[in-house]
């Protein structure tokens, strides 16, 4: 099975505070990772230090057998991060939202459509963003998942503001981009039971 991303001995500070050290673990594709620890823990940190926007202190990360340095565009090319701010515009409706964040793909209208109906929002695409709830903004970042084509998915707390019905779609999901040989590596408090690899933080200050 094929290596996408492998995180070796690494090791990441803020300030002089050390977040968490001597990590490893290895996502391949079609696999799931989830990290699991509590607040503070370093989970976001940790997805921010894979994708270069915090400074890890020893390690290695390795996209594809090659530093993410030396891989940085393929590796982001072929990344989706989602964080617990959803990047959405208030003032756009949800349609423009998608629009929006997918015109590199060039993306036909049908497509996106089509991933509003698999989250149930089709009927809300002309709703304005600012007057949806917090669960149907999870859900149209949900949406997000099912379009353009990546290979890796990093998303901080997937299942966090969600009720039962939205946890259900957020297992439908990851599972169904499994099938198509994606890999989630994702964050949470405690066990979401996705089929996945878990890495407990707190194990690794």
């Amino acid at each position: 099975m094929t290596n996408l991303l492998k995180i070796e001995k690494l090791t990441c500070q803020r300030s002089n505070n050390l977040i968490f050290s001597n990590l490893s673990f290895e996502v391949k594709k079609g696999n799931n990772v989830e990290v699991i620890g509590s607040n503070g823990s370093g989970k976001t940190s940790l997805l921010r230090c894979i994708l270069g926007l915090v400074e890890k202190k020893e390690g290695k990360i390795l996209w594809k057998g090659q530093s993410v340095k030396e891989s940085k565009h393929s590796f982001l090319k072929s990344c989706l991060y989602q964080g617990h701010e959803l990047a959405l515009k208030p003032s756009f409706t949800v349609l423009e939202n998608l629009i929006y964040s997918h015109l590199a793909f060039g993306l036909k209208e049908e497509k996106i459509l089509s991933a509003l109906r698999e989250v149930g929002l089709a009927d809300s695409k002309s709703r304005t963003s600012s007057y949806l709830s917090t669960g149907q903004l999870k859900r149209l970042a949900i949406a997000k998942w099912l379009m353009g084509d990546h290979e890796l998915y990093l998303i901080d707390e997937p299942f966090a503001s969600l009720d039962q019905e939205g946890v259900h779609l957020v297992h439908k999901t990851i599972k169904k981009l499994n099938s198509r040989g994606c890999s989630f590596l994702f964050t949470s408090h405690k066990c979401s039971q996705v089929d996945s690899q878990e890495i407990h933080l707190d194990d690794y200050l």
